[in-house]
């Protein structure tokens, strides 16, 4: 009974891995694409534009980083890591969501 369950799901991962490198084969940027493949195209639209705007962010509070004075390095400090993780945080949504929408 395991060895068919093993095998079924064996298969199964395959087919789903060949399905993946078929897609990005063809390229980071076709696969991004399928993102805005759905309704939800503004608020992907909207997610980029996040990304973007916190990765003006990330580059603003790093060189403050390390030009500010000693007593303010640890403002901008916490700063740079709240923005790498909010643009993180973003990033990981763009991607779940194009993998959404490629089911």
């Amino acid at each position: 009974m395991t060895t068919n369950s093993d095998d079924e799901i064996k298969r199964y991962l395959k087919q789903q891995s060949q399905e993946l490198d078929s897609m990005l084969g063809e390229g980071l940027t076709d696969y991004l694409k399928l993102g805005f493949d759905s309704r939800f195209s503004g608020l992907m639209k909207l997610g980029y534009a996040i990304a973007i705007a916190l990765s003006i962010v990330l580059f603003y509070c790093g060189y403050q980083f390390f030009t500010a004075p000693g007593a303010d390095q640890v403002f901008w400090g916490v700063l740079l890591i709240v923005s790498f993780n909010a643009q993180v945080a973003t990033k990981l949504w763009i991607f779940m969501q194009t993998n959404r929408n490629m089911l």
